[in-house]
């Protein structure tokens, strides 16, 4: 019996060696003094000693150190206490570190004293970095977000706050003077719906918006809203959010400084609608106060009146005292004007010396009439500038709604005509908008709208007349003349639209279109085999200006096949006066490529000889008016000799224009003039006519 005892107490113990030898966790057995006694191969697995390198071994000699790891820890075990989870740095043979977690128990002896320690030891080396990756991606992510300069805070599913960064934080203590009720723990919601006072309004938006997030009815919610301080403006833009996940709910707070933001766009919105110069609204604000106010005026049976002001000789300002002067009247006129008027109205500069004063709702006329002689006596008041003493004045042209027009542009229009019948009236007076300056508009309004098509359409044709030498009778040139044959009022001559197009700028496409085909129409009549003379084209002031015209000439005549000399182009007196530089140096340019310059109308305007002999001209063409005189005034002789006499001096050759009758061809034969023009000769013909004349020759 006690030998089966025995045997099975032995294969008990076997069984018992090879569980613990099978067991997933390292096992480390130690006598009282210890010793190594038990090393499982999951210890062998884990530290990389096997059993029998450190069996009978103290952790001392197998560390190679006088202070065991375990030295503190067996001691408290061997009085019988048991230790367990227990972390640790645990070194290998290898020489590396892992992170362990154990447990120690004391092996009793048969009287229940602690024979040795048993300890159970885990790898968590892996358990360990994951967490220490979370919880350095957690810091990461918080300084992140601490960084932020937005003011960030998350909400539970309550509105209570569980987390703020440190932008929030700053803005709290530097707002409030009890910060901890903005920060965590405190529900946000709840402080949104006891704000009172300012921005009371904007915190009931705000919760609204948070709960709609909240609740799902929204996907995100912003709010842009002031934070104003006595001595700042400020703006906040407010976004909510929510995390998305299966979690519970997390709201995002974020509220952003958009302060620098808002005032760039005020300084923009600025720059677009007012005048920097004087600070009024500019045309492009003045056109949406008057549309909103024609509306409103419409609906409440209410009149408005627009005041058009142009300052009288102001270019004189310009040109005697320099710009900066005529900015500083600009802006006194400017602060006159809107101390004259009403609150309710509004003062614009449109640009240059334009104003114009918005009355709504406006009086009756004998109120309006106050209100402009009130506006002529303010400016009429004497200004020093630069040490001069000015005497400003101003014409006002006046319109009203909805008697001259029911549209901004077509009221403005109506003024403005207005304002230059004032200054044919003798200047610094006002003018009422009359239904016959209605017809000019209506009439204007139809050239202009046909002008736009009339390219289109082909309504242009073309006239000649010839230019003949008076001593051979031989034709040396010819001028072409432009004609509109516009279907509504018929045919057009070039004073009747041109100045229109000139001011609108479709003088520019139809300058080029009376180029080429003046020029095409020259080639075709010597492919022909008709002996035409060189062509004269007419150019504008705002063509003479255009930085282009050169390059137009040269690839017209490049297109055409005609040579420069083929061409000579004609410019007023008057167009040459009024700005002698670009004058100047659009000649020069001309002249380089061979293109013969002719001054047309010469003695209607201020032409010095010094001018002349700045400008490299060819011809001087006498105006037709002086022919027109010479029967019947003392002094038109005279002038014709004068100009006559010195072009010779200054080896010109000389044109007259306008010549009907005999008596005035011989007088100009007499008097050396080189060229005329005329009825006499001939009338501007169409092609088809002037061909015939050129098969006579």
């Amino acid at each position: 019996m006690k030998e089966t005892a025995g045997l099975l107490h032995e294969r008990l113990h076997t069984a018992l060696l090879e569980l613990l030898e099978a067991w997933p966790l390292a096992m480390i057995g130690f006598d009282s003094e210890g010793h190594i006694l038990l090393w499982n191969r999951a210890a062998e697995k884990m530290l990389g000693w096997r059993a029998a390198e450190v069996l009978g071994r103290t952790g001392a000699e197998l560390h190679g150190d006088s202070h065991h790891h375990y030295d503190q820890e067996f001691s408290r075990a061997l009085t019988g206490e048991t230790l367990t989870n227990q972390e640790k740095r645990h070194p290998t043979k290898s020489g590396g570190l892992i992170d362990v977690s154990w447990s120690a128990s004391p092996l009793p002896d048969g009287d229940g004293n602690a024979a040795g320690i048993l300890v159970l030891m885990e790898d968590i080396t892996r358990r360990k970095q994951l967490e220490w990756a979370l919880l350095e991606s957690e810091r990461f992510s918080r300084d992140i977000v601490d960084a932020l300069p937005q003011n960030i805070a998350i909400l539970d599913e309550e509105g209570t706050i569980i987390a703020v960064n440190k932008a929030w934080r700053d803005f709290a203590a530097a707002h409030s003077s009890q910060p901890e009720r903005l920060c965590e723990g405190v529900n946000y919601l709840q402080v949104c719906d006891r704000a009172t006072g300012q921005g009371a309004q904007e915190a009931e938006a705000y919760s609204q918006g948070i709960r709609a997030v909240m609740n799902g009815s929204l996907i995100e919610f912003s709010l842009e809203y002031p934070c104003h301080t006595p001595d700042h403006q400020g703006w906040f833009n407010g976004r909510v959010s929510r995390f998305s996940g299966e979690g519970p709910v997390r709201i995002v707070i974020a509220h952003e400084n958009i302060t620098e933001l808002k005032l760039a766009e005020q300084a923009i919105q600025r720059l677009a609608q007012y005048d920097p110069l004087t600070g009024l609204p500019n045309r492009m604000l003045l056109l949406d106060r008057l549309t909103q106010g024609l509306i409103a005026a419409k609906r409440d049976d209410l009149r408005t009146a627009v005041l058009f002001l142009d300052l009288d000789r102001f270019k004189l300002v310009n040109d005697s005292l320099g710009h900066a002067a005529g900015d500083k009247l600009l802006k006194i006129v400017a602060e006159r004007l809107r101390e004259t008027v009403r609150k309710s109205d509004t003062v614009a500069r449109l640009g240059g010396d334009e104003f114009v004063v918005l009355v709504q709702p406006a009086p009756a006329t004998k109120g309006l009439t106050q209100i402009a002689r009130k506006i002529l006596q303010t400016l009429s008041r004497p200004v020093t500038i630069e040490g001069q003493e000015i005497f400003p004045s101003t014409s006002i042209g006046i319109a009203l709604f909805p008697d001259d027009g029911k549209e901004a542009d077509s009221l403005l229009r109506c003024a403005d005509m207005a304002m230059y019948r004032a200054k044919e009236g003798g200047r610094n007076t006002y003018h009422f908008f009359s239904a016959e300056m209605h017809q000019q508009v209506l009439q204007r309004i139809t050239l202009e709208q046909g002008l736009v098509q009339a390219l289109e359409r082909d309504e242009f044709h073309l006239c000649y007349q010839e230019q003949t030498e008076l001593h051979s009778g031989k034709i040396v040139g010819m001028e072409v003349f432009l004609r509109w044959m516009n279907p509504e009022l018929g045919l057009l001559r070039p004073a009747d639209f041109l100045p229109l197009a000139e001011e609108t700028g479709l003088i520019l496409p139809i300058g080029e279109w009376v180029l080429r085909n003046a020029c095409t129409q020259l080639r075709a009549w010597r492919e022909a085999g008709l002996p035409a003379p060189r062509v004269a084209v007419n150019l504008s002031g705002r063509q003479l200006k255009h930085f282009r015209l050169v390059e137009t000439i040269c690839r017209v005549l490049d297109e055409t096949g005609l040579s420069p000399r083929d061409l000579e182009v004609e410019v007023t007196e008057n167009i040459i006066s009024s700005d002698l530089p670009t004058a100047a140096e659009r000649f020069e340019e001309l002249k380089r490529i061979g293109i013969s310059i002719a001054i047309d109308d010469f003695g209607t305007g201020i032409s010095s000889l010094r001018n002349l002999q700045r400008l490299p001209i060819d011809r001087l063409k006498i105006d037709h008016s002086f022919l027109q005189g010479l029967a019947t005034q003392k002094d038109a002789a005279p002038i014709i000799k004068t100009i006559i006499g010195m072009a010779h001096n200054l080896d010109l050759r000389v044109i007259a224009e306008g010549v009907e009758t005999n008596d005035q061809r011989d007088f100009l034969h007499q008097q050396g003039c080189h060229e005329v023009q005329g009825y006499y000769f001939s009338r501007p013909v169409p092609a088809e006519e002037f061909r015939k004349l050129l098969n006579t020759l």
